[in-house]
């Protein structure tokens, strides 16, 4: 499917699985230099009957997106990283900022919730500096220390790589003192008959949970609080208990909120 009237094309660009596809000169001189260059922009000879084909080294299955981009039409759909990828780097390879742009836009948003390690590795791949810190903060919620995925190391280099393994275990090792060490909160009042809570076991717990992923949420602070055997109701009134625990917790994340969060 063509985004353009066939009729009026005067080149051929053939990928490397012999696709052809018909584009106009105007479009690929102005959105990249590289394509200029090799068709000899502007053309000395105006017969324009024979179309210039041009052979290249890119497969159809990223040529075709590609050249959609390049055209004031709707862009395609790019829903899988992978293609993302292949697309940014055949962008680069024609030097077309027409296309590195808008795909550099969609990289956070469209993909670090559900790949924020390969995000990470393809900012940093690419020298995308602030949607690399982005995606390491993200990463923390994943436990790379006991188990980095290989392809994902091999995505982004070895400085890269370095870099969010000391992140994570810095952060790890900071997380761990501050919820070892943080005080726990001050006495019931006389008119409770609650225990004190025994916060030993919940402290245990949590020392685990950032020992791998050094970021601890809310929602996964209160989880591990459903797992412990906190003070029951009693007779008299649980208010004081239920607001020092209240103010233990969020002293606590507000403790692991001003760690170091990215690279």
């Amino acid at each position: 499917m063509h985004y353009y009237n066939f009729n009026c094309t005067d080149a051929v660009l053939r990928s490397l699985d012999g696709e052809e596809f018909p584009v106009h000169r105007l479009i690929l001189g102005l959105s990249s230099p590289v394509f200029q260059g090799m068709l000899g922009l502007p053309q000395p000879n105006t017969n324009t009957s024979k179309k210039s084909t041009i052979d290249l080294s890119d497969p159809s299955d990223t040529l075709k997106p590609f050249i959609q981009y390049l055209y004031p039409r709707s862009p395609p759909k790019i829903t899988d990283i992978s293609m993302w990828a292949a697309l940014y780097a055949i962008a680069d390879k024609y030097n077309a900022e027409v296309v590195m742009e808008p795909l550099r836009d969609m990289l956070i948003p469209r993909f670090l919730e559900t790949h924020p390690l390969r995000v990470y590795a393809f900012a940093s791949q690419w020298g995308f500096e602030e949607e690399a810190r982005i995606a390491s903060r993200r990463t923390l919620t994943m436990d790379i220390l006991n188990d980095f995925p290989r392809e994902e190391a091999e995505f982004m280099g070895g400085a890269a790589c370095q870099q969010l393994l000391f992140l994570h275990f810095n952060r790890r090792e900071a997380a761990r003192a501050v919820v070892g060490n943080h005080p726990p909160p001050s006495s019931n009042s006389p008119l409770c008959q609650c225990p004190p809570p025994n916060y030993t076991c919940l402290v245990l717990a949590l020392c685990q949970h950032v020992a791998t992923r050094p970021w601890l949420t809310a929602e996964e602070l209160y989880g591990e609080v459903g797992k412990w055997d906190y003070p029951g109701k009693c007779n008299s009134t649980c208010r004081n208990t239920i607001k020092n625990m209240s103010a233990y917790f969020s002293s606590l994340l507000k403790g692991l909120s001003d760690l170091p969060q990215t690279i």
